[in-house]
This record gives C-alpha cells, sequence and structure tokens, in this order.
C-alpha cells in the first residue's frame, strides 16, 4: 500500500513537471488550425515553432507564412481566417467579455494578404473589432472581407457585408480597440469590383478599382469542410473560447495529448522499472507534421484580362457634416461652428445633423447623364422621446443614383438598429446647382447636395419617424463611383 502511495505521489510530481505548453491551453484559446500548405511558422514567447493542423491558436500568437505555404484557421465562435504566402498576422486580442469586461477581437496584419470570415461574437460585437495594418485600422460592418498590406499600403476589398477603413491618425491610433469612424473614415460595402485604398500619408482612404490581387482572393471558394467542421465541433469549440478545455494540444501535433493520457504513460514506465529523475521534465515529442493538403479549389482564371487598377483619385472633401449635438454615451462627430464656418453654404440643419458645402458656382448639367455612387460614411441615430434611449444606426445597404439628364435622383438605405431593420426609400428632384430634396409624397425629409467637379462628392441628411414616440435621424457621404 505504501509502495503504490509513493508511487502515486512520484507520477503527480512528474505531471507538475511537465511544460505547460502540452497540458493545458490558455483560458484565451481563440481557435485552431483546421488546415496548412507548405509549412507556415508561429512565433510564440519569443519562440520560432513550426504549425501544423490541429495546433490550438492563442492570443499573443504570431503566423509567419513563406513562399508558397498558407494557414486556413477556425476561430472558437465558427469564423474562418486564411492566411496567404508571404504574410504575417498576429492575434492580439480575441475573447469573449466576462464579469462585466468587454469583449476585444483584434488582429494586426503586418504584412501580406489574409481574407476572413467573421465568427457569430464577433458579429455580435462589431465594435469591439479592429484590424490593424501598418498604415490603417479597419472596422466591420459585415462578415467576409480581405486585405492586401505592406508597409506603405493597404488595399481592401469585401465579398460580404462592409468596412470602415481609416489612416492612422492623432484621432486614429493603433492602439485603440473597435474601428475608427473619424471624418476621413470611410465605408465600403459588398462590391469585389472596387475596393479602398490607404497610402502611407494620405489622410483619407479612397475608393478604386479593385486591385487583380484582391480580385483573384475573393474568386477563391472558401474550403468545404469549414462549415460542417464548424456544426460538429461547435460546442467544443465554443467551450475552448470560453473555459479551460478539458484536452491539452501539443504545437505542431496533430491529435492532443491528455493529462490522464500523460500520466498513464508514466506510470507504466515506473512500473517498468525505468528510472525517472522528477527535476527534469518531460518532453512529449510532437507527432509528425502532415503531408501537405491539396490545395483549395479555385475558380478558373478569366477569359478576358482583369482591368487594370486606376490610378488613384483623391478627393479633398468640400462637403461638411455631422452630429453637432452630444448624446448620452454618443459623443458628438461635428462641431457647429467648423460645420457653418465662413466660405460656407448651408445645405441642411436639424436638431441632430448639420451638413455645408464649400462655397461654389457650379453648375450640374444633363450632359453629366446618369451618375451612381458608392457610400464612404454615415453616421445615424434612432431616438426614443418617451425613454430618451438613444440607438446608433449601421448601414447595411446603400445606394444613390442621379440621373441628371431628367433631374431626379433616388436612394436607398437599409438601417440596421440593435437588430431591427428600417428601409429608406427616397425619390425626389435636384437642382442645377447641385441640391437634392425629397419628392412631396414622401414620409422621409430628406435634403442633399453635389460638390466637386462632374459631381466627385454627394451628401445628404434624412430624418423620418419609424414608429411612435421615435425620431430616426442621420447622415451620409457619397464618392462618385469611377
Amino acid at each position: 500500500m505504501l509502495k503504490r502511495l509513493n508511487l502515486c505521489r512520484l507520477v503527480l510530481a512528474v505531471f507538475i513537471s511537465v511544460p505547460s505548453i502540452v497540458l493545458a491551453q490558455d483560458l484565451a484559446n481563440m481557435g485552431t488550425v483546421i488546415a496548412v500548405l507548405g509549412q507556415p511558422m508561429l512565433l510564440r514567447a519569443g519562440q520560432l515553432l513550426p504549425l501544423a493542423k490541429g495546433a490550438a491558436l492563442r492570443e499573443g500568437d504570431e503566423l509567419q507564412t513563406a513562399e508558397q505555404s498558407s494557414v486556413y484557421l477556425r476561430t472558437f465562435d465558427q469564423g474562418f481566417i486564411a492566411v496567404r504566402p508571404n504574410s504575417v498576422l498576429l492575434i492580439e486580442k480575441y475573447h469573449l467579455g466576462k464579469q462585466g469586461a468587454a469583449s476585444q477581437f483584434k488582429f494586426v496584419l503586418k504584412t501580406g494578404l489574409m481574407r476572413s470570415v467573421t465568427g457569430s461574437e464577433v458579429q455580435k460585437d462589431k465594435d469591439k473589432y479592429r484590424l490593424n495594418t501598418p498604415v490603417a485600422a479597419i472596422g466591420l460592418r459585415g462578415t467576409d472581407f480581405v486585405v492586401h498590406a505592406n508597409e506603405q499600403t493597404t488595399q481592401v476589398a469585401v465579398q460580404k457585408g462592409g468596412v470602415v477603413v481609416e489612416a492612422f491618425s492623432s484621432a486614429c491610433s493603433m492602439e485603440q480597440g473597435g474601428p475608427c469612424q473619424g471624418v476621413n473614415s470611410r465605408e465600403l460595402f459588398a462590391s469585389t469590383a472596387h475596393m479602398l485604398e490607404v497610402v502611407r500619408g494620405q489622410a483619407v482612404p479612397v475608393q478604386k478599382d479593385s486591385s487583380p490581387v484582391l480580385q483573384k482572393e475573393l474568386q477563391k471558394e472558401l474550403p468545404k469542410d469549414v462549415a460542417k467542421e464548424a456544426v460538429k465541433d461547435s460546442k467544443e469549440v465554443a467551450k475552448e473560447g470560453g473555459k479551460e478545455p478539458s484536452k491539452a494540444v501539443a504545437l505542431g501535433a496533430e491529435s492532443s495529448t491528455s493529462a490522464v493520457d500523460l500520466t498513464n504513460a508514466v506510470a507504466k514506465t515506473l512500473l517498468d522499472g525505468s528510472k525517472i529523475k522528477i527535476s527534469e521534465p518531460i518532453v512529449v515529442a510532437p507527432t509528425p507534421a502532415p503531408s501537405p493538403i491539396a490545395p483549395i479549389p479555385t475558380l478558373p482564371e478569366p477569359t478576358t484580362p482583369l482591368p487594370k487598377p486606376s490610378e488613384p483619385v483623391v478627393v479633398v472633401p468640400t462637403i461638411h457634416w455631422g452630429r453637432w449635438q452630444e448624446l448620452v454615451n454618443l459623443p458628438s462627430t461635428a462641431s457647429f461652428s467648423d460645420v457653418y464656418k465662413a466660405g460656407q453654404e448651408v445645405v441642411n440643419a436639424g436638431i441632430y445633423y448639420v451638413m455645408s458645402r464649400d462655397n461654389s458656382n457650379l453648375q450640374y448639367g444633363p450632359e453629366l447623364g446618369v451618375v451612381n455612387f458608392q457610400m464612404a460614411k454615415h453616421d445615424g441615430i434612432l431616438v426614443n422621446t418617451a425613454s430618451n434611449s438613444i440607438i446608433p444606426t449601421l448601414a447595411k445597404e446603400s445606394a444613390l443614383q442621379i440621373n441628371f439628364s431628367a433631374q431626379s435622383f433616388n436612394t436607398h438605405l437599409l438601417l440596421n438598429a440593435a437588430g431591427r431593420e428600417i428601409p429608406i426609400n427616397v425619390k425626389g428632384a435636384i437642382e442645377s446647382n447641385g441640391v437634392f430634396l425629397n419628392g412631396a409624397v414622401s414620409d422621409v425629409q430628406l435634403r442633399g447636395v453635389v460638390s466637386g467637379k462632374d459631381a466627385a462628392e454627394a451628401g445628404y441628411i434624412y430624418h423620418t419617424v419609424p414608429g411612435a414616440n421615435e425620431i430616426l435621424n442621420g447622415g451620409t457621404y457619397w464618392l462618385r463611383r469611377r
């Protein structure tokens, strides 16, 4: 009996001496590697280690891919990230909030190409998500997007949903969490033909034709087993994201080694008469890395060459607007005196939002024909006058078309207010000076303006009453599609 007791003590002592990387994962386990191509590497706690299918990832890990190597990972909330060749991605923060603390989802794409399909928890807390590149901050409006970055340039395209992009400045720092949404931020919604580009030293992201690199990436099919594995392992993966896991994944190993298995192995060694020094840690050798899997299938190359990216069109805003009223938990986004300073003409003034345009003698005639605009910025609120509650709104869909020949316009917004969707559809007339407003039959009060040479910019403020004791108010800023 005493011999068995001493044996148990010895097993426990050896068990405690095993390196923690084998026995347990950090509580902030953000996901699992589901596939690799080539031999990607992982920088963790200053050590550069090979990365294989099945490895668990956590906050602070940096994924590095060389030529002809890629990593595909699934997050604990069933999101998907692909890190393409010659890329470096840092997982800075990825965890749910607990005991009153906020959730945090933060990445840094130091260089290269990545694609992200955001998971369910990120979708719930979009304002807690941030992807930094060397020159810009990227926030979420939707789910499927691709980013190409280096030290000088960042390019973003969207397959589904949308993003908001802003260059780093005193108002938008790398240390902040969530999206930057200042006067220099720009939004891009699902449009594989367009992208937002930020060049170092450039204050405002520019929309232009999507690059061949981004278009090719968005043409690729996502791994077919992602959805199946997410459903199959959803409960286990969710636990990994919020609780200490029951299994320990040895880095680089495809299968897990549990604490029980390890203890049994040590006990068997002792019973076989082998001598083990308790002071020396037991190193569990990883299983051989699996052979590279077949590449993810891609769509055939287009028979016609992709259009060459046009030269960036730098637009210096001549339309000034924002919410001048500071509300509960919502700081103002513009100063009334700045919007209405000398040299600017009033476009719209309301109880929450104001808009002006630089004085101009430009006229907009029928020769411009039909012009389509892409939304670059939106800010809106839903106010309940009975409870005094304020809910920020997000634009899930947006469109603005102006027919200068017919002197008419129409616009569409689909706004989301805490899960509630509110559509806005307005038609009206536009004058030769660029001012446009809603028609008489509309229940939405809308007044906007076109500005710049060849109608480079547009903006409007809207106001409506979607329900009893409710006010829906907001503003939009648009750039002409090129």
